[in-house]
């Protein structure tokens, strides 16, 4: 099935052990179609989604030829444990839709949403049951923008799908990752199966914080199943920077480009 189906790989900025800027130039350089920046800090949002941090980060697509595809939005971890304080759920509502818009004004895809227990895998349904409430809250503004909110989970396909069917917006579903399947237990060939339309985007990374096919995740089994089920868009590389990053980089984009086209 290689050669079939057009990707855009892109690389998390953590990927090049780099900043936004240095990674976007570097990203550039060597051949990726965009960076995914990782947004830890409520100071760098509130400049994303201002005028002069939406037009410097314009500028550095412009310059640098790299795309700003998405915003792995680590400030989302506060979330967990405090579906019980409706301040913080309130809050954190309100800081998804706001990275929405600087996803957006970047011109990017979507936004990750990390939610992990290592303990249980999966949340409780009355804790699911309020993720869905509040993930509802956040999906108009997603749809009008056109932004894609993606939940990268320990979860089981059964539960995303529950999550994402009550929520019932085309543009919420899951973030695949093929090591993270993996580690919690899953397969992941079959996360990609169970989940055709719920697939918004797709995270390349293999166990053992190795490169890319030096690891247990099957490579040419995830591929096949990305093009059974129709997959287009992001391909973005959670890969380890290394001693060298550039070359890291190098070299998993052309294990990539020879594996899925």
């Amino acid at each position: 099935m290689k050669g079939y189906v057009m990707y855009l790989y892109g690389i998390r900025n953590t990927s090049l052990n780099m900043d936004w800027e240095d990674a976007f130039r570097v990203a550039g350089d060597i051949g990726f179609d965009g960076v995914e920046i990782v947004l830890r800090e409520e100071d760098k949002l509130n400049w994303l989604v201002s005028d002069a941090g939406q037009e410097d980060m314009q500028s550095l697509v412009q310059s640098s030829g790299a795309q700003a595809c998405s915003i792995s939005f680590a400030m989302f971890r506060e979330y967990k444990g405090a579906q019980d304080n409706a301040e913080i759920r309130d809050r954190v509502v309100g800081l998804v839709n706001k990275a929405v818009q600087a996803c957006k004004g970047m011109g990017g895809a979507g936004v990750l949403l990390p939610y992990f227990d290592r303990e249980n895998i999966d949340i409780s349904r009355a804790d699911a049951d309020l993720l869905v409430e509040d993930l509802k809250r956040c999906a108009p503004l997603a749809e009008d923008l056109g932004i894609k909110l993606a939940l990268e989970t320990s979860f089981t396909s059964g539960l995303l799908k529950d999550i994402c069917d009550g929520v019932g917006s085309e543009m919420v579903g899951v973030y695949q990752d093929m090591a993270n399947a993996l580690i919690y237990g899953h397969d992941s060939v079959e996360m990609f199966l169970d989940l055709p339309e719920h697939t918004k985007l797709v995270h390349l990374k293999d166990t053992k914080k190795s490169d890319l096919g030096e690891g247990d995740v099957d490579f040419p089994a995830c591929r096949d199943a990305i093009a059974k089920i129709g997959y287009e868009g992001w391909l973005t590389f959670e890969t380890p920077a290394g001693d060298d990053p550039i070359a890291s980089g190098k070299k998993n984009l052309a294990y990539a480009r020879e594996m899925f086209g």
